[in-house]
């Protein structure tokens, strides 16, 4: 799966870095307004521009019980949404779990430890209540410091 997604990254990558610096992706002479001007000649480029990004944190607490098990975590989580144009948002999350507490059937295949869990994703929002997302979450197999601790392997 992490293969597919490989191209796709790299396609946007470069997208962005066009619009960026060359100014033909749109052309800012072609622009509706909904993207700023790009290229070296403009006045603020499109992945600076600090009006477009909104940072948060989070912090959630989760328990479950019952049928003779339970199961508690944590997560710390720091997203950056960064608005591309009027209707397109990139999403960028970095989260760390952590398992605090496991008994019974939860508790099996269990590491201890912290786990770091990427999420990527694009939301295009068509009005005030239709949108269409699209997102990529990577759950690695182990704690971080282990084999298989980390989230691209």
């Amino acid at each position: 799966m992490s293969r597919r997604l490989l191209p796709l990254a790299a396609l946007l990558a470069a997208n962005l870095c066009r619009a960026q610096f060359s100014g033909t992706f749109p052309n800012a002479a072609y622009s509706s307004g909904s993207f700023p001007a790009l290229g070296f000649g403009s006045a603020q480029p499109v992945l600076v521009d600090s009006k477009r990004m909104q940072m948060s944190q989070s912090v959630t607490f989760s328990a479950m019980s019952g049928g003779g098990q339970s199961y508690s975590q944590s997560m710390i989580q720091n997203r950056i949404d960064y608005r591309l144009s009027d209707p397109l948002t990139l999403h960028l999350d970095l989260g760390i779990l952590t398992p605090l507490q496991a008994s019974g059937n939860a508790a099996q295949g269990l590491q201890k430890g912290a786990y770091l869990v990427p999420d990527i994703g694009l939301e295009y929002r068509f009005s005030e209540s239709v949108l269409f997302a699209v997102r990529y979450v990577s759950l690695p197999s182990a704690p971080l410091g282990s084999s298989g601790g980390l989230p691209w392997h």
